[in-house]
């Protein structure tokens, strides 16, 4: 594996973990986990911006109130949920 999609999914995971409240470290991190092996490297780096998205707003986006433009990552989220 190339070391920057390594060093992106290292940084994923750990952005996952530590995200301010308790319940969305659990989701968010769950999610990630269980997602992150199977995608691309443009599909990852959609995945970083979804995480680093306030938790009102990835909220939002598991509940299809407002769009993220990967389909293929809302999707997986909103499945996950």
């Amino acid at each position: 594996m190339n070391s920057n999609k390594q060093n992106l999914i290292n940084k994923i995971l750990y952005r996952s973990q530590y995200r301010g409240t308790k319940e969305m470290d659990i989701f968010v991190s769950r999610f990630v986990k269980s997602t992150i092996d199977s995608l691309s490297f443009d599909d990852l780096k959609d995945l970083d911006l979804l995480i680093n998205m306030n938790d009102e707003d990835i909220i939002k986006i598991s509940k299809n109130e407002i769009s993220f433009k990967n389909s293929k990552i809302l999707k997986l989220l909103i499945d996950f949920k």
